[in-house]
C-alpha cells in the first residue's frame, strides 16, 4: 500500500471557513436563498454545495432591488458596498478579517501621504477590492518595479509568496525618500508553503489539491514543484491517474485554503487504493 502523508495545517483556513459558517447559517435561519457577489471561495465543488444549501453566485448586485447578499472571503468593491447599503439590501459581511487588515492598512496609508502599493496580482478579486477602497488610488506590484515618490506605503495581498513581497519592497526602497511597510501576508498561508516544502523533499510525489482558480492553491503548486518535479494540482480524486503512481511508495498531500478536508480525504483514500 502507498504511504500517505498530509501537511498538519489542511482544510479551510480561518478565514474561508468563517465566511462559510456564516452564509450557511443565514441561509438556514432566513429559509431564503443568500447571494453572493461572485463566488465565496474559489473551490468550485464547495461552491456547488453551498449553491445546494441556498447559498448562490451573483455576478451583478446592481440587478438585484430585493434578497440577501453576502460578502464574499475576498472582499466586494466599494461601489457593490455602497449600492447594497443604499436599497438597503440585508447583508453578510463573511469578508476575511485579514483581508479587512491589508485594507485598513492601505487607507490608513493614503490618508497620511503615502503613495500606496499593492504587492500582489491586479487581477485577484481581494486586490480589486482594496484598490477600490482607495478610489483606485494606489498600484499593485507583483515584481521589481521604481517610482519616484517621497513617501511610500506598500500593503501584500493576503495569498502572496514572501519571495515575491520581499522583492517588490527591496525594489522601492532603492527610490523612495520614505517606505513603510505592512507585511499582510496570511499567517496561514506562511505556514502551509513552509510544511509542503518540508514535506516535498521526503516523499517520492506531491499532491496539492484545490481551486484550479484558486490563487493561493496556484502559488503552492508551484513551490512545491520546485522542489519535487513530481508533483500535481488536482481539484479531486476523479483527476488521479493509476499510471502517476507506479513505483511510488509514498506520496505527500498538501491543501488550498478554500480546500475541504472532506475532498482531502477522498483523495488521500483513492491514493491508498492505488
Amino acid at each position: 500500500m502507498i504511504e500517505v502523508i498530509k501537511t498538519a495545517h489542511i482544510g479551510f483556513c480561518f478565514g474561508v471557513n468563517r465566511a462559510v459558517s456564516k452564509v450557511l447559517k443565514a441561509a438556514e435561519e432566513r429559509k431564503e436563498t443568500v447571494h453572493t457577489l461572485g463566488p465565496l471561495l474559489h473551490n468550485p465543488q464547495m461552491v456547488e454545495i453551498l449553491r445546494q444549501k441556498g447559498v448562490e453566485p451573483i455576478d451583478d448586485v446592481f440587478a438585484m432591488d430585493k434578497g440577501v447578499v453576502a460578502f464574499r472571503s475576498h472582499g466586494i468593491m466599494k461601489k457593490e458596498e455602497e449600492h447594497i447599503k443604499a436599497r438597503g439590501l440585508p447583508s453578510i459581511d463573511a469578508t476575511c478579517p485579514f483581508v479587512k487588515r491589508v485594507r485598513k492598512y492601505a487607507l490608513y496609508l493614503k490618508k497620511h501621504g503615502y503613495k500606496v502599493v499593492i504587492a500582489g496580482d491586479e487581477r485577484h478579486p481581494e486586490v480589486r477590492s482594496v484598490l477600490s477602497y482607495l478610489d483606485n488610488d494606489g498600484m499593485v506590484l507583483d515584481n521589481s518595479f521604481s517610482i519616484e515618490a517621497k513617501k511610500i506605503g506598500v500593503v501584500s495581498q493576503t495569498t502572496l509568496d514572501q519571495e515575491t513581497f520581499s522583492e517588490v519592497v527591496s525594489s522601492l526602497a532603492r527610490s523612495a525618500g520614505e517606505l513603510r511597510v505592512y507585511n499582510t501576508i496570511c499567517e496561514s498561508t506562511k505556514v502551509r508553503r513552509a510544511e509542503a516544502l518540508e514535506l516535498a523533499g521526503r516523499v517520492e510525489m506531491m499532491l496539492v489539491v484545490g481551486g484550479k482558480n484558486s490563487s493561493n492553491t496556484t502559488k503552492l503548486f508551484r513551490t512545491v514543484k520546485a522542489v519535487q518535479p513530481l508533483a500535481y494540482h488536482i481539484e479531486t480524486e476523479d483527476e488521479l491517474r493509476p499510471e502517476w503512481f507506479a513505483g511510488i511508495r509514498k506520496v505527500g498531500i498538501a491543501g488550498g485554503t478554500s480546500t475541504p478536508e472532506a475532498i482531502i480525504d477522498r483523495v488521500a483514500r483513492r491514493v491508498k487504493n492505488f
